[in-house]
């Protein structure tokens, strides 16, 4: 609970939830900052396999994640982008329980039920790891809507609260889905979209999936339209991944 009010706390007073933008320069030197990482620290004391519910567990890793890699950002003092650190996504981490957990292990362990990630040979948790008994299974594709990797492409940071996770987890679907990482240009027969759709296809269920879930999420309109009408024979082109930071 109280790691959870300061993840809060610093939505609060730094997330501009709105443009997606947050103020990492006013959150290094902030008390409240250093409130969370004393309260991150006191992971190494905690089950995560005392989260009930899926929905706990949905939100309790996505927050996390989140301000992982925005203390991240801040310890290893990235100034424009992350790539500026070697294997970012699996150099820091927090030590939970008896268990170190990259944001790696979360996101392609946890949310996307041991999945490997793009580009990747292996699963990233062997038949012997007891990490397994925490994935989340079956994974939840509009996880991808909510994970924020702090760059400039990236879906617009929250906070996700397990009472309304499904309410909330919608939303930042439609927020950005109807955003500016998805455009659909009936005249042309062509979408432009955001790498992410291509990166974890097979989470939407292949191209089908994809285009269905864009169909399922964009406001009523020409766009929409043209995606229930020709989806099927639409043209894809994948826009360029903006890494820099979404500061």
């Amino acid at each position: 609970a109280r790691l959870r009010s300061r993840i809060n706390r610093l939505k609060g007073e730094f997330y501009d939830t709105e443009k997606g933008r947050v103020n990492y320069n006013a959150m290094r030197d902030a008390p409240v900052f250093r409130e969370y990482v004393e309260a991150a620290a006191m992971l190494r004391s905690f089950d995560p396999g005392q989260l009930q519910t899926r929905e706990e567990r949905l939100a309790f890793w996505i927050n996390l994640y989140n301000v992982l890699i925005i203390h991240g950002v801040i310890e290893m003092e990235v100034r424009e982008s992350v790539k500026e650190v070697p294997r970012f996504f699996r150099r820091i981490g927090y030590q939970i329980g008896e268990t170190a957990f990259t944001p790696d292990d979360i996101e392609h362990g946890i949310l996307r039920g041991n999945r490997r990630p793009p580009h990747g040979l292996f699963h990233p948790f062997s038949s012997s790891d007891p990490r397994l008994a925490l994935i989340i299974d079956p994974p939840d594709p509009r996880i991808h809507f909510t994970l924020v990797c702090a760059g400039s492409s990236c879906p617009l940071i929250n906070f996700y609260s397990a009472e309304r996770i499904n309410e909330e987890i919608d939303l930042a679907a439609t927020v950005f889905i109807n955003g500016p990482e998805v455009e659909v240009q009936p005249d042309e027969g062509k979408v432009l979209l955001s790498p992410i759709f291509k990166w974890y296809s097979l989470d939407f269920g292949g191209r089908e999936g994809v285009l269905a879930t864009l169909a399922r999420y964009l406001s009523p309109g020409a766009a929409k339209d043209f995606l229930l009408e020709r989806g099927q024979q639409v043209k894809v082109i994948w826009k360029v991944y903006d890494w820099r930071l979404n500061g």
